[in-house]
């Protein structure tokens, strides 16, 4: 027999039905973000459709890293340690992008409204108006209350996962 076959490093150890634990899972960083990337639209798409409907949509910042978190852990096959704080910036520009959404969405209602027919383009007046100061500016509740709700998301999930076992 080698000295290999009585090297407990080299067998994981065995389960309480005397068979051997599974070993852990190597996390797949890139494939994790891919699947929360799919959270990520998910909850643009959502924010804009809450906010349209006329509801206060910041709260789709908690669901949209509940889910990227855990489409996360479901491509990456792992906790994520690793690739913490790469899927913690994917769902901060999340976050943001669905901010700027909301935004867009109001700029394409308002053209309608304040645009004279053939002077500009739908497409130019939304991409000049969701970045421009004041109209950001006119927002600032509704900013804040994206953020509060991304930190509380993000501070949720991230205290579960540190309270998990590493896979």
């Amino acid at each position: 027999m080698s000295d290999h076959a009585h090297d407990p490093a080299a067998a994981p150890e065995p389960s309480a039905f005397g068979e051997p634990a599974a070993l852990p899972q190597r996390e797949m960083i890139a494939r994790g973000l891919v699947f929360s990337l799919l959270a990520v639209v998910g909850g643009i798409a959502l924010t804009v459709v809450i906010w349209r409907l006329g509801f206060i949509a910041s709260i789709t910042s908690f669901a949209l890293a509940a889910g990227a978190v855990f489409l996360y852990d479901k491509g990456a096959g792992a906790t994520p340690r690793k690739g913490l704080a790469p899927l913690v910036l994917l769902i901060l520009v999340g976050v943001v992008a669905s901010f700027f959404a909301v935004i867009a969405s109001d700029a394409w209602d308002a053209y309608d409204e304040f645009v004279v027919p053939g002077t500009i383009t739908r497409w130019d007046f939304i991409s000049d108006n969701v970045f421009r100061g004041e109209v950001i500016g006119s927002y600032g509740k509704d900013m804040a209350m994206f953020g509060v709700f991304a930190v509380l998301g993000i501070f949720s999930i991230m205290r579960q996962l540190m309270s998990r076992p590493a896979s």
